[in-house]
């Protein structure tokens, strides 16, 4: 059995977590009346810039698995989606019912403006178990704690119909990219139609997971244009472009609505160096890089709960308030990254690897050690 390992991935992994973990800290600061470093507005890019990594790391190395496995003979769709079930279900309907039927009944995590009623509540569940909770997050009232699955839900849609594209073959590059422009165009019009569609679409971020296919694309079939994303004068050009991204320094003006998209190509060609590029000017290789990786589903889906317990609870024993916002905000945050990695770490050791060792009955390509299909 073939086992693939891409070096980096993990590190990129982490950074995209501990993005939307600010931009959680900061709304939830805002929510219980608590002084924030940043504008919410900016955090919130931040998280949004987080999940826009997520999507393009996903799309990048699910698909680059799938045309691994075509090559050693046809791609059991069968066997696919039962590697997702273990991999992605058993957390995502564990936040479901915490979400639902644990969060609402304990007062401790009870936030103003947050928390809603559960009462009448039985087209939002409905949709979650649907694996449709980016439809509740635009449609209905917020579920706390479970909101967050949105995009774990919008990654499930795409890959319902994902690798069947793969197993095309003809021309693929040619269908990702009219795949990528059909999104494209719904996205522009579905602003004519409808202000929610308009919410959803954009939302329902299917275009980053494309752009992430067609790097691996790329890199798998050796396609001459690696060459030139490979070159470190590109390399560095993309780490500028970058890190004018992650300062918000990049005035997209008319183009706003195509920003995640513009995003999604820079984080790309990034994943692409980082992984493939022998020579890439950017390491993220590293033993505590690989270990947050392995967790980072974790981190993602449990981190909201590390940060209300932190941000109530602090207060209480610490003057946070008579503090300089210099002080409290790395304090608080590093708490809450440090409740959240031992949640998860509890998490994986003891319940998600249960699932993911009957991954491998189902593999014909393992990739690093065996859970990062995620």
């Amino acid at each position: 059995m073939k086992k693939l390992h891409f070096p980096g991935l993990n590190g990129l992994r982490f950074i995209a977590a501990v993005l939307v973990i600010i931009d959680h800290t900061e709304l939830f600061k805002s929510y219980l009346g608590m002084p924030t470093l940043w504008a919410n507005s900016y955090s919130a890019y931040l998280g949004a810039f987080g999940v826009s990594i997520f999507f393009v790391l996903s799309g990048f190395l699910i698909t680059y698995l799938l045309l691994e496995e075509q090559k050693e003979g046809p791609i059991q769709i069968k066997h696919f989606y039962f590697r997702r079930i273990l991999r992605i279900w058993p957390l995502y309907y564990l936040l479901v019912l915490l979400g639902f039927f644990v969060a609402p009944h304990l007062d401790f995590l009870q936030v103003p403006n947050y928390s809603t009623e559960m009462g009448e509540s039985l087209e939002r569940l409905l949709l979650f178990t649907g694996l449709a909770a980016n439809v509740a997050f635009v449609y209905f009232p917020t579920v706390a704690f479970a909101n967050i699955l949105w995009s774990v839900a919008v990654e499930e849609q795409f890959y319902l119909f994902w690798p069947h594209v793969i197993k095309i073959k003809q021309k693929l590059f040619w269908i990702m990219l009219l795949l990528l422009a059909g999104y494209l165009s719904l996205k522009l019009y579905a602003g004519h139609l409808d202000r929610q569609l308009e919410l959803l679409v954009i939302r329902t971020r299917f275009s980053a997971m494309i752009i992430g296919g067609m790097g691996a694309y790329l890199v798998f079939t050796k396609h001459a244009m690696i060459r030139y994303l490979y070159a470190q004068m590109t390399q560095v050009l993309l780490l500028l472009v970058f890190g004018l991204l992650l300062l918000d320094r990049v005035d997209f003006k008319s183009l706003a609505l195509f920003q995640d998209e513009f995003l999604s190509f820079v984080v790309c060609g990034l994943i692409l160096n980082i992984a493939t590029n022998p020579n890439s000017i950017l390491k993220l290789e590293h033993p505590v890089l690989n270990y947050f990786g392995k967790i980072s589903y974790g981190l993602y889906v449990y981190h909201l709960f590390a940060v209300v317990i932190v941000l109530k609870a602090l207060p209480e024993v610490l003057p946070l308030q008579d503090w300089s916002p210099w002080i409290s905000y790395p304090l608080s945050l590093g708490l809450i990254l440090l409740l959240t990695t031992g949640i998860s770490h509890l998490s994986y050791k003891y319940f998600e690897s249960y699932f993911l060792r009957k991954k491998v009955r189902f593999s014909k390509v393992l990739s690093g050690d065996m859970v990062e299909e995620k």
